[in-house]
């Protein structure tokens, strides 16, 4: 059996693509290690967690610096520099035959683990962002650091085709595209959580949803903004981020307090329950970088997959889903003009929401993981061939 060590910045316990992806791999006859991280606050995690047979996560505890300088942006470098440096000691004795470092900021640990030894192994680079376009990132360096470690890689997985695209354009060759689709499940043997009942909503309001990081970006003060418009529906944010308390605060300075309510972000094993019980889905990106214009958005797909009609900005991946599948309405990024429009459209016409509901659950036939998997697995295939030889 070969085995996969995976890497992430993060505590992974929400992070719902490589779960899907190394479930899939464990499914098909690999053992995974998943290397992830904890925080000084989050002693709680457990350093070692067996998720299903053949499926480990280590989290590494990123500790605080033990005598500090005076200057807070070195301590944080040397800090993550001992955590990287931990990572790289599991990850070279883990045993692995082939390594997955989940973007740029794993990728040095995937290198030292795979290539600087006698006998190399496999490197895969799993890019889930643009990471050379994004808010308050130094594009030319991030290009730089990237660019180099990329000669270390044997294969390079992105999002979706409007990104294998810019890569190819950027670094001249294409990756393979690995969309970020939700499982295939009946939504009708999902119990809903009664979000009318928990926040005393009236029957004949229409819900609408938005479920994510609650960051810049993502069109958030203008969706606010909105339901200072709209009185025949409510809104119920889920997710957390920096940019939540200025959502909240904003709410408030309106005096929406009976018509946006919030919830704390929720495992995602659970949110489908939430999703349910919703009459419409926000997916409202704006186009403030090409990170963002090219996003596919994995909660449109959470949406469709129960059943939910969108509203989700005119940038290329979404718009090709949701005109083609006609699941919901498209809305110009950013434009809070646009946006009532499309939320009056869809809370005023039940036919059209019932309409796009049934659409859905063609589209959710096709924009699956039980389908897109197999991208994984031949990108995976064909490194074990080169393994064995």
């Amino acid at each position: 059996m070969k085995t996969v060590t995976m890497f992430v910045w993060n505590n992974f316990m929400n992070d719902a693509r490589v779960l899907r992806e190394a479930k899939t791999l464990v499914d098909n006859g690999y053992r995974v290690v998943i290397i992830a991280k904890r925080d000084m606050n989050e002693k709680h995690l457990k350093k070692v967690e067996r998720l299903m047979p053949g499926l480990t996560v280590l989290r590494p505890l990123r500790r605080a610096a033990k005598k500090p300088t005076n200057n807070s942006i070195i301590d944080k470098h040397l800090v993550n520099a001992w955590l990287m440096l931990r990572m790289i000691f599991i990850g070279r004795t883990s045993g692995a035959s082939i390594y997955h470092a989940h973007d740029l900021n794993t990728l040095i640990q995937g290198v030292m683990s795979a290539k600087l030894r006698m006998k190399k192994r496999k490197l895969i680079y799993d890019s889930h962002e643009v990471q050379t376009s994004r808010t308050h990132y130094n594009t030319k360096l991030v290009r730089r650091i990237e660019g180099f470690l990329l000669k270390f890689v044997d294969h390079v997985i992105v999002e979706n085709d409007t990104r294998a695209d810019y890569h190819a354009e950027l670094y001249g060759e294409r990756p393979t595209p690995v969309h970020n689709y939700s499982e295939l499940y009946n939504i009708e043997t999902v119990e809903p959580v009664d979000l009318r009942g928990m926040f005393n909503i009236d029957e004949d309001k229409v819900l609408v949803l938005y479920q994510g990081g609650i960051q810049e970006g993502r069109g958030l003060p203008a969706l606010i903004e909105a339901f200072a418009e709209i009185d025949d529906a409510v809104l119920i944010m889920i997710g957390d981020g920096k940019e939540r308390d200025n959502i909240v605060n904003l709410r408030n300075e309106l005096g929406l307090g009976n018509r946006v309510f919030f919830i704390d972000r929720v495992p995602y094993e659970d949110l489908r329950r939430y999703t349910k019980s919703a009459d419409i889905g926000i997916q409202f990106l704006e186009n403030t970088n090409f990170n963002h214009y090219s996003a596919s958005s994995n909660k449109l797909f959470e949406y469709m997959m129960a059943g939910v009609p969108v509203i989700a900005s005119d940038l290329p991946e979404m718009a090709r889903v949701v005109k083609g599948e006609k699941i919901g309405l498209i809305v110009e990024p950013g434009s809070k003009e646009s946006l009532i429009e499309a939320l009056r459209t869809l809370i005023t016409d039940d036919d059209l929401r019932k309409q796009f509901k049934e659409n859905m659950s063609q589209a959710k036939l096709k924009y699956n993981w039980d389908v897109e998997q197999d991208q994984l697995l031949n990108v995976y295939a064909s490194l074990s061939v080169e393994v064995d030889e």
